[in-house]
């Protein structure tokens, strides 16, 4: 057995760190505290340590995030694809203490970086011992093309190969990648996830490995639609077999759960009942051996949403259908303050112009669709009588001393017409002063908060607990979701990242009691977050190496109503955990008949009559993948009693009498049973 990764020079590198780290955020840390109950100091968890990073100053959109070791050195590096061409993707080197290089120029050329980026994963695909990675696109809003893209790791460059390899899928609407063995050969195959395109062509969802190339196949896997935009590895039986979830939209179902020892037949039918979600952690919550489920969800808005990232601000989204086209639209609110407005033509993009906007009774204009306003400005008082369905416009007047109206309409014309079939429009609004007594006019707002489903695994089925289990004692809009032991007490957490469509909510960590019920902890033990951008996505990593869970939040949630100005606040926020007293391990693999990161290897690691279950899963889940390397919180064990390791090609291993706090790497021998070499 390999001694670990954790060697006296990583030891003292992780003292020196947590002592820097202390430094630098102690500052935050007595500020927060000061306004702090005795139970929520009690309850602290995570420090932001952003700005001490060297994460804080990216501003806009995100899609998501990936953690990896692409330069071999046991620490984990981030990628972050920015969603867009402007910015372009990112590559983080750790340098170990606590903080991250942009190495993006030396390891990447220009022009593989940009484009409609979605989701990101890295694998050793070609068992060479180095992380490679793959980076899924669009296609030009649904209806276009652009080639995804695959970067193999040389160790000095990483180079574009998609092409070559055969999984470039032009087509395809892609939003996230999954790696997983799917014929058991011990070579990893390629999901990529997609939504539907808006026409009729069905580019291909699965790429099979063989010789240094992968060739689409349609029989290897099949969805029952075209939209199925991520899947997730786990284990549903006790028969130690790996199964595929996919979130799907099909007619009365909207999620995919395959056998994959059965492929290409087995469908488990009946198992999770139609319910829509954007996201899924899998993990076993009550240590009974069985994995059970998470699902993250939220409801749509109406016809007009409401983002406040501040007390003094507000972005406003209203949508115009053919539903709505003859209803009145628009917002009031109450400020006393100097405004500054910025309006913005979210669909169809740069459709609005000055001349659209009215200001007051004196049919005015702004010179731009970003300006300011007072309770001064000439002829702001009253409103120009429009009609809706008729006159395309935004009016905006001052209706009472501080009383605000803004009015949207577009022309009946315009939404019925065959090439547009909906109008978006963005209202961005900041005082000197508080805003207060926002409200919509016309249709009332939408509710997007909903309960989470928890389904616990009996073995032949899965029976929704929710609310019985606490996961509901607070509401919000949950877009993404991580299972993690963040406190090492042997027992699985949630962290949920808590968004409207267009305003971001306090996130919502759910610590487990010890018998799979969960209570809400303060403000998120740390990391509720600002309300700033849009919730995007959480990841989790244990980026110093310290045996405690940090977390990555990204905020700059762009898809479908969230793009456009409520993105544009969206940020990276890394919080570090500041650990307690209690145990770890953490363990790598190495596979040798298995694909060398072991994806799809299933371990229970046994201490003190407990047994904990871990799914290589190779991280991922919607909009982001984990650093890999799993993670097991001890408690007060020193020592673990046993750990068996079910291989991806059909190998068991045991282990005994490990010692904790240790990054153990757990190579795959050529026997059934023995220790790692």
């Amino acid at each position: 057995m390999n001694s670990g990764k954790y060697s006296m020079e990583r030891k003292m590198r992780t003292t020196v760190h947590r002592a820097w780290l202390w430094g630098a955020a102690l500052a935050a840390a007595a500020v927060f505290t000061t306004g702090c109950s005795d139970r929520e100091k009690s309850h602290i968890i995570f420090e932001d340590v952003t700005i001490a990073s060297g994460l804080e100053t990216y501003r806009g959109m995100t899609f998501g995030a990936s953690w990896g070791d692409f330069d071999g050195d046991d620490l984990p590096d981030l990628y972050v694809t920015n969603h867009e061409d402007s910015t372009g993707a990112k590559l983080f080197r750790n340098l170990g203490n606590g903080r991250f290089s942009d190495v993006t120029d030396k390891f990447f050329s220009p022009q593989d970086l940009g484009g409609d980026m979605h989701g990101a994963s890295w694998a050793d695909v070609n068992n060479d011992g180095k992380e490679d990675l793959v980076q899924l696109t669009g296609a030009r809003r649904g209806v276009g093309s652009e080639p995804k893209r695959f970067f193999i790791n040389t160790g000095t460059r990483l180079v574009e190969k998609g092409e070559t390899w055969g999984i470039s899928n032009p087509f395809s609407r892609a939003r996230m990648p999954l790696w997983v063995d799917l014929n058991r050969d011990g070579h990893l195959d390629l999901i990529e996830g997609a939504d539907a395109r808006l026409d009729d062509l069905s580019p291909p969802f699965v790429f099979i490995q063989e010789n240094d190339k992968f060739t689409a196949s349609t029989d290897a896997l099949k969805f029952p639609s075209r939209k199925a935009p991520s899947c997730i590895l786990t284990v549903l039986n006790d028969d130690n077999h790996l199964d595929l979830v996919c979130r799907v939209t099909a007619k009365n179902q909207t999620a995919l759960i395959i056998d994959i020892a059965a492929l290409p037949g087995r469908e488990l039918k009946g198992l999770l009942p139609p319910t829509a979600f954007e996201d899924i952690a899998a993990a076993d919550f009550d240590n009974d051996g069985l994995i059970d489920f998470y699902l993250a969800r939220k409801n749509p808005p109406g016809a007009i949403a409401f983002g406040r990232p501040g007390s003094n601000e507000f972005i406003a989204d209203i949508w115009s259908d053919q539903t709505n086209v003859s209803k009145p639209a628009g917002f009031s609110f109450r400020s006393a303050g100097q405004l500054t407005v910025r309006i913005l033509s979210a669909w169809p993009p740069d459709a609005l112009s000055p001349d659209q906007v009215y200001l007051g009774n004196k049919d005015s204009h702004p010179n731009k669709l970003a300006f300011n306003l007072s309770r001064e400005t000439a002829g702001i008082t009253g409103i120009t009588l429009n009609e809706p369905g008729k006159q395309a416009g935004i009016f905006i007047a001052l209706t009472s001393p501080e009383i605000w109206e803004v009015r949207v309409t577009a022309p009946r014309e315009e939404v019925a017409g065959e090439n547009l079939k909906f109008r978006e429009i963005q209202v961005k609004v900041t005082s000197s002063e508080a805003i207060t007594e926002l409200k919509e006019i016309g249709d009332p707002q939408k509710a997007e908060e909903a309960p989470a489903r928890l389904f616990m695994n009996r073995g032949d089925k899965l029976v929704e607990e929710g609310d019985k289990r606490g996961v509901n004692a607070r509401l919000v809009g949950a877009v993404n979701v991580v299972a993690g032991d963040f406190d090492n007490d042997m027992h699985v957490d949630l962290f949920v990242v808590a968004s409207k469509e267009i305003g971001k909510q306090e996130n919502l960590l759910l610590k487990n009691r010890g018998d799979g019920h969960f209570e809400e902890i303060p403000n998120a033990g740390g990391a509720a977050g600002s309300r700033a951008g849009v919730g995007d996505s959480v990841t989790t990593v244990d980026y110093d190496r310290d045996g405690f869970l940090d977390l990555l939040v990204t905020t700059g949630g762009s898809m479908g109503r969230s793009e456009g100005l409520p993105s544009d606040d969206g940020a990276y926020r890394i919080y570090h955990n500041i650990g307690n007293g209690n145990h770890w391990i953490e363990i790598d693999f190495e596979g040798t008949k298995s694909n060398r990161d072991g994806i799809g290897a299933l371990v229970y690691v046994k201490t003190g009559g407990v047994t904990q279950v871990r799914v290589q899963d190779g991280g991922m889940h919607d909009r982001g993948q984990n650093f890999q390397r799993l993670h097991f919180g001890l408690a007060k064990y020193t020592k673990i009693d046993k750990i068996k390791v079910y291989w991806p090609s059909g190998t068991v291993q045991e282990l005994s009498g490990v010692k904790a706090n240790q990054v153990l790497r757990i190579k795959e021998p050529d026997k059934q049973s023995g220790l790692a070499q």
